[in-house]
């Protein structure tokens, strides 16, 4: 098994690679440097904090990147240099997915390093602070040279709960525990027998107490399993269920775009779509494609008539 400095190592190299594969420069990583975190890790500061996963390992890694290293990252990723200013939600939107990728390619990293699958492994932008798992942490800081000009810093912690299922001890140090005075060379003075009066009396075994008189066996009654009433064909708990809200969405059409061409998008940009003017809507309730149909028009507004249910079923 690696050392955490050999693993902290090998995942600043692979964060390297991406970020020299996005912005098209020469990446060269820092060795890692310890520097333990012993708090909880902020969402709300200075830091874009993301969460990579090892399925395989169901194993947490936290991973930190500063606001003004990615905004500047963003800005070399979109041509208008490092000097961006301000982050809107477009660049957010950038800066978040660059950190997920890093994230990933550096889990990954440390799942070929120990030895498991890479399989399943992801990594997202985490604002929930109850997701991070619980401090303290082994933390290991590093730097990617990019190009000539460039140097974003980025943080890797690794939780106790983190490092035992990587099967890695924590290599905190242990205080030196205090030790009692040796006692002075010579030889060692007689015990003084206590007087007898002083000494303890030997205890006698207890004896076991016997069961009152009145004492009488619990009895228990018998009872039986409730009997579970089967609910009518096609109405199974649906009561619970019926005011649950769900998102509906009427799909026109997709497309795929690269990131310079959804940048330059301006008021009165024509894209195409991949449907043609005759082909059927999708319609989508919470993401799962269940019916097609036509664009009608209803007190003036748009409407959707369905003309096939189920078509993932076909």
């Amino acid at each position: 098994m690696p050392e955490m400095q050999q693993l902290a190592d090998s995942m600043l190299a692979a964060a390297g690679a991406v970020l020299g594969r996005l912005v098209e420069q020469p990446a060269t990583a820092t060795p890692a440097a310890r520097n333990d975190h012993d708090g909880s890790i902020r969402v709300d500061g200075d830091e874009l904090v993301t969460i990579a996963e090892i399925a395989s390992l169901g194993a947490q890694v936290v991973v930190r990147f500063p606001k003004s290293d990615m905004q500047a990252i963003v800005g070399v990723m979109l041509g208008g240099g490092d000097e961006m200013t301000e982050m809107g939600p477009m660049q957010l939107s950038i800066a978040s997915e660059t950190v997920s990728q890093i994230a990933s390619a550096m889990a990954e990293q440390l799942a070929k390093e120990i030895g498991t699958s890479a399989d399943g492994v992801h990594a997202a932008l985490c604002s929930d602070v109850t997701l991070l798992p619980p401090p303290p942490f082994e933390s290991y800081e590093g730097a990617v040279m990019l190009g000539e000009s460039l140097m974003p810093r980025l943080t890797v912690d690794f939780a106790a709960i983190t490092l035992s299922k990587l099967g890695i001890s924590p290599s905190a140090a242990a205080a030196p525990a205090a030790s009692a005075p040796e006692p002075a060379p010579g030889p060692a003075p007689a015990p003084t027998p206590a007087p007898a009066a002083e000494r303890p009396a030997a205890k006698k075994p207890a004896k076991p107490s016997a069961p009152p008189p009145n004492a009488q066996p619990v009895a228990y009654t018998a009872m039986q399993p409730t009997q579970v009433r089967a609910a009518q064909p096609g109405q199974a708990n649906l009561d619970l269920v019926h005011d649950v809200p769900l998102q509906i969405s009427a799909v026109l059409g997709k497309t795929v775009m690269p990131l310079r061409e959804v940048v330059s998008l301006s008021s009165g940009t024509v894209f195409e779509l991949d449907k043609l003017a005759a082909d059927p809507i999708d319609l989508y309730v919470n993401n799962i494609l269940i019916a097609r149909g036509e664009v009608v028009v209803v007190d003036d507004k748009y409407a959707v008539k369905i003309s096939e249910l189920n078509p993932q079923a076909q």
